[in-house]
């Protein structure tokens, strides 16, 4: 079942965004602390003394709080009341404003959820000035992770889905829920590729990281079973996930970091 190419589950994925941003700041979680800053906090070198910043498919907004930068513009398809822009990612359209002058663009385990991923990287290349960076978080749909999607029965994959088509929607753009947790496989797993249908953009890093951290880190939007730890033995794991997923990156890579530079 974990070598199927494509599959589809049964159960439509949804969360209380308000319900688990309220538990966010209410939960005590050396486990889900130490899992947000190695996610997060490799991001602030490129966000330091840059101007305008906005973040895609924000959900439940908790990037801002984390890096505890002001500056960031929180978007969303839904409109809540820590949301900034409402945007679609699958059909981009900012104020004119915006043109050439953005800094950063941060796309955090959402460009999953996007039905047009190569449109939405084609499209806000103009938005993106010169030198400007796009901070990319996604799933990699590495053996481990189909297995945990096949149990968990709320998100697919599919190895099949061609991703730079740029008119062809990769699954149903109507619902914002669904999602293809093979989408940043596809993008980066091949720079040839990438650069081939973006030669606007530089890739600057393309790392595969997170494994025990991110299941027993007790769930980043939803609540799950977890065995506390304190800071010494996380980093212990942590040297152990680098370790599997440099030797086995297929096998136990949960994480995919992508860093994108604009250079015409």
């Amino acid at each position: 079942m974990f070598f199927f190419k494509n599959f589809r589950p049964t159960i439509q994925k949804k969360f209380d965004l308000k319900n688990s941003r309220k538990k966010f700041f209410t939960r005590k979680s050396k486990n889900l602390e130490f899992l947000l800053n190695k996610r997060y906090f490799w991001m602030k070198k490129y966000l330091k003394k840059k101007k305008i910043i906005i973040e895609l498919g924000s959900g439940n907004g908790l990037l801002k709080n984390i890096l505890n930068n002001k500056k960031i513009l929180l978007s969303d398809i839904e409109n809540y009341n820590w949301i900034d822009l409402i945007i679609n990612m699958n059909k981009i359209k900012l104020k004119k404003k915006y043109i050439n002058k953005v800094d950063v663009f941060i796309i955090n385990h959402a460009l999953h959820h996007c039905s047009y991923p190569a449109k939405l990287l084609k499209e806000i290349s103009k938005y993106l000035k010169k030198d400007g960076y796009i901070l990319i978080n996604d799933p990699e749909i590495s053996l481990s992770f189909k297995f945990f999607l096949y149990i968990l029965n709320h998100e697919g994959w599919s190895m099949e889905s061609n991703v730079f088509n740029f008119k062809k929607p990769v699954f149903n753009p109507k619902n914002s829920w669904s999602s293809d947790n093979a989408i940043a496989f596809h993008l980066f797993n091949n720079n040839k590729k990438f650069n081939k249908y973006f030669p606007e953009y530089k890739i600057e890093i393309n790392k595969l990281n997170e494994f025990s951290i991110f299941l027993n880190s007790g769930g980043v939007v939803s609540k799950s079973f977890f065995i506390p730890l304190n800071n010494l033995f996380l980093k212990i794991l942590d040297n152990i996930d680098n370790f599997l997923i440099f030797f086995f990156p297929k096998i136990f890579a949960l994480n995919r970091r992508v860093v994108l530079k604009k250079i015409t």
